[in-house]
């Protein structure tokens, strides 16, 4: 068996070769853990500046999947009795606010960790290199609007976890960065895995990169975000931690506290099953995978567990097409692995009268979306209204858009290439939100 299915990652490994050259990524760190055994493999350059080769030991960055570590941690500390997942956050931050009062007041740990807070979630200032980075950033969140009711929709949420390491700090009166490698570095051996780059700068790592391959910059992201995205480490460890999540992994918790972080707290979301505690869901309960992405100046990555299978898989790539490359790793795996095919995203033929419903301006704090008819067919302009890493970064693209389910869009061309939408009615049936790239988009 485990012949065969070294042959099956090889054949893969093939594949992601071709592929990567095809997208222009410069550089990619990948792997998988199946049954208790684990291949890996590094291709392409670090820095094409100052290249060296990828190998499994290149340290990228996991940015986003950070969040499930985030909330890792703080399952431990329920399991010791210090935390409660639906007391209030003042409980353990008594000064916690954002802009709306009743919320500051009645929002949760459960709220933070399954993106339901409901404010805006992506803002990225830099609160300095200190120890009390975090604390910082929490207190300029009383500023945050409020974009939904608190617990009435999922919308991705950055600043919630930074308010979930700011309770971690709280508790275990540690900095968030080492209570992370007490909590989870050390026990789960995971021995290249960090926050700083000044420990990063200590062994082979990656930049990020943009299409075209000009080397991106600033490379951290700001240290008050870390409970957000801040790690960087090597296939191994990342593929050590997903081996923890499959229960194959030094135990850290009790069995019914790690099954409440993969239960679907989060439920019926068009382009996925739900959503767990950090951790997104997608599949029927009988072929379930739990998966996340990460994405930072030019680094994107992705993890997936498969209890069923006990399988883990990961892939990090350092150019702004790994996003592309990580879906054709990831369906090339689930097929020779689990014989799961996953379906592509189709374009439902749809009337000019159908479409115009959808006309409309979408404004978030990263992007504005605009959704008009051109020659009766829907066409969106998405435009960055400036964000990390610059905030004067601003642009503006075309891109087809198309129906692919009720009140479900698909863009059809461009950067964003099958990114889902979702529209979201208020109780009279009027159209509210664009969810785009899982984000609430306020109707203008």
């Amino acid at each position: 068996m485990a012949i065969d299915n070294q042959s099956k990652f090889e054949r893969i490994a093939e594949q992601v070769e071709r592929w990567r050259e095809e997208l222009g990524v410069p550089g990619a760190a990948f792997g998988l853990r199946v049954a208790g055994e684990s291949w890996t493999r590094g291709v392409g350059l670090t820095h094409v500046e100052h290249p060296l080769l990828v190998t499994d030991e290149t340290l990228f960055q996991i940015g986003s999947i950070t969040k499930t570590v985030t909330a890792t941690a703080m399952m431990r500390l329920v399991e010791q009795g210090a935390l409660d997942m639906r007391a209030p956050v003042r409980d353990y931050l008594p000064g916690f606010r954002v802009r709306d009062e009743d919320v500051s007041a009645r929002v949760t740990p459960w709220h933070l960790l399954t993106h339901t807070a409901g404010w805006t979630g992506d803002v990225f200032t830099d609160t300095g290199i200190g120890d009390d980075a975090a604390a910082k950033y929490v207190d300029l969140m009383s500023g945050f609007e409020q974009l939904a009711p608190l617990e009435r929709y999922f919308s991705y949420n950055n600043a919630a976890f930074c308010v979930a390491g700011r309770i971690i700090e709280t508790l275990t009166g540690m900095t968030y960065e080492t209570a992370i490698q007490e909590l989870i570095f050390q026990p789960l051996n995971m021995e290249r895995s960090f926050f700083f780059p000044h420990q990063v700068m200590l062994h082979r790592f990656a930049v990020g990169h943009e299409a075209g391959g000009r080397v991106l910059s600033p490379w951290a992201i700001p240290r008050g975000m870390n409970a957000a995205g801040g790690i960087s480490c090597h296939i191994h460890d990342l593929l050590r931690y997903g081996a923890y999540h499959l229960g194959g992994g030094p135990p850290l918790m009790a069995p019914e506290f790690l099954a409440e972080m993969h239960k679907r707290h989060v439920r019926s979301l068009p382009y996925m099953a739900g959503c767990g505690l950090a951790w997104m869901i997608s599949g029927s309960d009988d072929a379930e995978r739990l998966w996340h992405t990460g994405g930072t100046n030019g680094q994107e990555s992705v993890l997936t567990i498969v209890p069923q299978q006990q399988l883990a898989f990961g892939m990090m790539t350092n150019g702004n097409k790994g996003a592309d490359l990580h879906a054709r790793f990831n369906k090339a795996v689930l097929s020779e692995f689990c014989g799961i095919e996953l379906p592509e995203p189709r374009a439902i033929a749809s009337s000019p009268e159908a479409l115009a419903q959808f006309v409309g301006v979408y404004r978030g704090i990263m992007r504005e979306i605009e959704l008009r008819m051109e020659n009766d067919a829907l066409v969106a302009l998405i435009r960055a209204t400036g964000a990390w890493p610059a905030d004067d970064a601003t642009s503006e693209q075309s891109a087809a858009a198309a129906r692919c389910g009720d009140d479900q869009l698909m863009i059809l061309d461009g950067d964003h290439k099958n990114t889902r939408a979702d529209i979201i009615r208020d109780d009279s049936g009027e159209i509210r939100y664009l969810r785009f790239g899982s984000r609430l988009h306020v109707r203008q």
